[in-house]
């Protein structure tokens, strides 16, 4: 019966090493390289002159940005320590210290973006002209601008108090204090705050878009197509952070409670497991929202796709396209006279 067990034992921490294997290896690769194109075409299509006089575009665009640098400094980073069996974060302390200070300062910034958009979308449906004046280019962004800052000063902990261990993660708080600032912000910031800002500003927004329906005369907010197709972007997008961030912070919180548990106390398959989903989640479906925003645009927003046409195909073919459906529209509706 034991060797029975300890085959079972065997086999499945065999099986979970070489699924944590292939997500590093398979896995991050496609979720890195999904995430660049998109989030490349993400920026020239918010660059384009129907785009970037919009607020909540210019939010995306910033969002876009901040997702390249989280999938450079989180995927690629750790794709490439994987491949060369050499973690640079486990032994450099300025590396360590760099490296994950851009991760918390780039995700700390996404996430702000995404309030700012669900809030410049509530401003855009309010019946108040003062709260509609807020939903311009120009204050767009100087709050980009202001925002980024405040990101990058939130982050500076990490600058302070990261250094190399020779625990389950390479690099990470090395003092009580540091440890539990790191998981309040963390909760508050990543998931706590976000996604109840997200989440009601969301339903607010579509309340009133509800409400405004109703309105007749100069009661009613004129609203147009594309906006409501951004503040459509705008609730999957809400939806992909919430589906994709609560295993990982439930994986923190698990990660904080067990952390004074000694390795010697452990099975190899509670290591093993433990090691699955700090890839799984950790280093890959943490970073699933930034690298999905593009093909959430793309499913959710017409004028996405036809921005992403006019981005991909030349000049020439656009104005030929359009030469002939004008032709074709104008022939079709000529009144041909009849020969009686």
């Amino acid at each position: 019966m034991s060797n029975i067990s300890t085959t079972t034992t065997d086999s499945l921490v065999l099986n979970l090493n070489t699924a944590r294997a292939g997500i590093q290896r398979y896995g991050q690769s496609t979720l890195f390289t999904v995430g660049m194109i998109g989030g490349i075409l993400n920026i020239l299509i918010f660059l384009r002159p129907s785009m970037r006089q919009n607020s909540c575009a210019i939010y995306f665009h910033a969002s876009s940005w901040a997702n390249i640098f989280c999938l450079c400094w989180g995927v690629l980073a750790s794709m490439l320590a994987f491949m060369t069996n050499n973690n640079p974060a486990s032994y450099n302390v300025f590396y360590c210290k760099f490296r994950f200070y851009m991760i918390n300062f780039a995700q700390f910034a996404s996430r702000a973006f995404i309030i700012l958009a669900c809030l410049d979308r509530f401003f855009l449906c309010s019946a108040s002209v003062r709260h509609r004046q807020l939903c311009r280019a120009r204050v767009a962004k100087k709050v980009v601008v202001l925002v980024t800052f405040i990101s990058g000063c939130l982050a500076v902990y990490v600058l302070i108090t990261y250094a190399p261990t020779k625990g389950l993660l390479p690099c990470m708080a090395t003092t009580l204090g540091a440890r539990i600032y790191e998981t309040t912000s963390f909760w508050l910031f990543t998931f706590v705050i976000p996604v109840l800002s997200m989440s009601i500003l969301s339903w607010l927004t579509i309340k009133r878009l509800k409400q405004n329906a109703k309105r007749v005369g100069r009661e009613k907010i004129t609203i147009a197509g594309k906006d409501m197709q951004l503040t459509g972007m705008l609730v999957a997008q809400v939806f992909l952070y919430f589906l994709t961030n609560l295993p990982y912070v439930s994986y923190v919180l698990y990660a904080a409670l067990t952390e004074n548990v000694p390795t010697a106390n452990k099975s190899q398959l509670r290591i093993s497991v433990e090691s699955f989903l700090n890839t799984l989640l950790a280093s890959f479906f943490y970073y699933c929202y930034n690298g999905w925003s593009f093909l959430v645009y793309t499913l959710t927003a017409p004028s996405f796709r036809r921005e992403l046409i006019f981005v991909l195909l030349p000049r020439h073919w656009i104005r030929g396209t359009q030469q002939n459906t004008r032709h074709t529209t104008y022939h079709s509706n000529r009144i041909v006279p009849k020969n009686i």
